[in-house]
């Protein structure tokens, strides 16, 4: 027996707007898959004008990741312009995660999806930003990989 699903508040939603949404919030085509409990083909055909459009369960599950990023990013940028020094003006310091590492329970590409979201909305308003990895261990290689390499570079070689 087939049953019936309601597609029509989605109707005039797009599969392109899916597919940004899921990528804004750092998700990937597994991560939604899994939480739909389907194949990742099948994402992948909700999200192709070719094929069937996203269940509704598939947009109210976007839906809500989506709001839940959008709350968390304006938290974080309301918290980082709370405590940005206007006397010193450093940047303010945002962590990206890398090497598929996790931060603070968040899937590296929501992590740096949220990084990068609160990034671009701080620099909109002015603020400096600065981002460094996120993981404790990496702090030679955030000071030393860069300014290492441009400071050993023979000006007057041929490269």
């Amino acid at each position: 027996m087939a049953r019936w699903i309601d597609y029509e508040p989605y109707k005039d939603r797009s599969v392109a707007e899916f597919r940004a949404k899921r990528e804004m919030c750092g998700l990937s085509l597994y991560d939604v898959a899994q939480e739909m409990s389907v194949a990742v083909n099948t994402v992948k055909r909700w999200e192709s004008p070719n094929y069937f459009p996203p269940s509704p369960a598939a947009w109210r599950f976007i839906d809500r990741e989506y709001e839940k990023h959008r709350k968390r990013v304006s938290e974080l940028v309301d918290r980082a312009i709370d405590s940005f020094d206007e006397k010193t003006e450093k940047p303010i310091v945002i962590g990206w995660s890398r090497n598929g590492k996790n931060t603070k329970g968040a899937q590296v590409g929501e992590a740096n999806a949220t990084a990068q979201a609160v990034a671009e909305s701080l620099m909109s308003m002015g603020y400096p930003v600065r981002f460094v990895w996120s993981d404790p261990d990496d702090d030679l290689a955030q000071t030393e990989s860069t300014s290492s390499f441009y400071r050993t570079i023979d000006p007057d070689a041929n490269i």
